[in-house]
């Protein structure tokens, strides 16, 4: 529907996609965010070679203990926490406070959604006020513009169901995380799009109850 001197928001475009090592995607609509995502598959190696220097360096100094007993004391020190970092990358250890993280990532980004969703269907209520109150008067120019805020609103309702369905793959690893520790299955949130307004905070607030359920349910070490 063309509206005169209307300017219609824009559809949300399509994210990027990133191929990281390992062939994992990752879909961002800011291509700066996904900076961090693409160097992270890489700090293992980084802190496998901070290890490896670690031993070499306590190697290094062996001899010196006959002359110095404490000379090796703080090599030690320093290689624990070399081999502290390398213990987290074990399943048992990184996979539940990994799972927790991105609960936790997810609930946030969900309450945010939610706010906003409550604010554009206060928007959409004073809209429907004022396109009543332009038929009331008969006024086209009151009419046309209440018309074109009432698109844009609609426009942003199905730019953030969009948002939601693209949440897809968090939560699709998030349930793979979560059936190796016996954890409950998130549902796809992909069944928002396309819903008014009114029929979206229901699912919300259940799946975010649902969330906030796994994460506690957790077994951290």
């Amino acid at each position: 529907m063309t509206l005169p001197g209307c300017k219609l928001l824009d559809e949300s475009p399509d994210p990027f996609e990133i191929t990281l090592p390992g062939g994992i995607a990752i879909e961002r609509t800011n291509l700066m965010e996904v900076i961090d995502p693409l160097l992270a598959p890489l700090m293992p190696v980084f802190n496998l070679v901070d290890t490896i220097v670690a031993i070499v360096n306590c190697i290094k100094v062996i001899p010196d203990v006959i002359t110095d007993p404490t000379a090796i004391g703080d090599c030690l020190k320093e290689l624990g926490k070399k081999v502290g970092k390398l213990l987290q990358l074990l399943p048992q250890l990184s996979i539940p406070l990994l799972l927790v993280q991105l609960i936790e990532l997810l609930i946030a980004t969900l309450r945010q959604v939610r706010t906003e969703l409550l604010h554009l269907q206060q928007q959409m209520v004073q809209i429907t006020g004022v396109i009543d109150r332009a038929m009331d008067l008969d006024d086209p120019g009151l009419l046309s513009l209440a018309f074109c805020a009432r698109a844009n609103l609609a426009q942003e309702a199905a730019n953030t169901g969009k948002a939601l369905a693209g949440l897809g793959k968090l939560i699709g690893l998030i349930n793979l995380f979560s059936s190796m520790v016996g954890g409950p299955e998130i549902p796809d949130l992909s069944d928002l799009q396309g819903r008014p307004l009114d029929k979206m905070i229901e699912p919300l607030d259940a799946t975010i109850e649902l969330l906030e359920a796994a994460r506690s349910a957790v077994p951290l070490p």
